[in-house]
């Protein structure tokens, strides 16, 4: 009886693992968690991957045969050894269910926005110019929707400084306060996955005053202000108002 469970536990051990992975993919998709992990254009390959392994686990069941004498033997060694066995496949695969952090801490946004000055930002988009063209066009009093990226971007246009100096915006990010420096918003660039995303961030100055958490998302809303210190220009916004916000569905841009 033992003998014969045994064996098959150790038949069914890589079905269960690459089942189980699959299990930890479509459960990274459907929660939403991939979004803080891919960018978009690699998101379908992990569904794929998901299919593929949920696809082997059952050709795997269905066309493997175990043959008689597979499992070790019942002493005790041979029973810490198909335990030993269960736990090196599937504590890795409960790790990344489980353990996996939903966000960077603000150590890791401080340590890159030292390196960030190198990357080459994107351009404001057609569609966002378009987007942002009808707004400055319709009331002047309203807040244009823009991204921390898209202020940046216009920081590098003299045409779209002229256009945006002293407008409203409303924009959306992580709060950051850095003792020796003024409080920022960051959003991270995503060039592949979150190894290699990028922090980026415009000033904040005015109405900043809020018991808010590094890394909190904030929602602002203020005047664009485009200083230049030293031939450099700086985007900053002159806060009117901030509270905390939803993350958005999309945490990291996209170039």
């Amino acid at each position: 009886m033992i003998d014969r469970l045994s064996r098959q536990l150790s038949f069914f051990a890589p079905a269960a693992v690459m089942s189980a992975w699959a299990t930890v993919m479509l459960h990274t998709i459907a929660s939403g968690h991939i979004n803080r992990l891919l960018t978009p254009i690699f998101r379908n390959y992990v569904l794929v991957a998901a299919v593929v392994l949920v696809a082997l686990s059952a050709l795997y069941l269905l066309l493997y045969q175990p043959v008689e004498n597979t499992a070790p033997a019942l002493a005790k060694t041979g029973q810490l050894r198909q335990l030993g066995r269960w736990l090196v496949l599937l504590i890795p695969v409960i790790a990344a269910s489980v353990l996996a952090p939903s966000a960077m801490s603000s150590t890791t946004i401080v340590n890159r926005l030292g390196t960030s000055g190198a990357i080459p930002m994107p351009a404001l988009g057609v569609v966002s110019q378009a987007n942002v063209q009808e707004e400055l066009s319709a009331d002047p009093n309203q807040p244009v929707p823009v991204e921390v990226t898209d202020l940046i971007a216009i920081s590098h246009s003299a045409d779209q400084i002229k256009a945006f100096e002293g407008r409203k915006v409303r924009t959306v990010g992580l709060f950051l306060n850095q003792s020796g420096s003024s409080p920022k918003l960051v959003r991270l660039i995503m060039w592949c996955c979150a190894a290699d995303s990028v922090p980026v961030s415009v000033e904040l100055t005015g109405n900043t005053t809020g018991k808010w958490d590094q890394t909190q998302w904030l929602e602002v809303v203020g005047t664009a202000t485009f200083p230049s210190t030293l031939g450099t220009v700086i985007p900053r916004i002159e806060v009117d108002t901030i509270k905390p916000t939803q993350e958005p569905d999309e945490p990291y841009l996209s170039p």
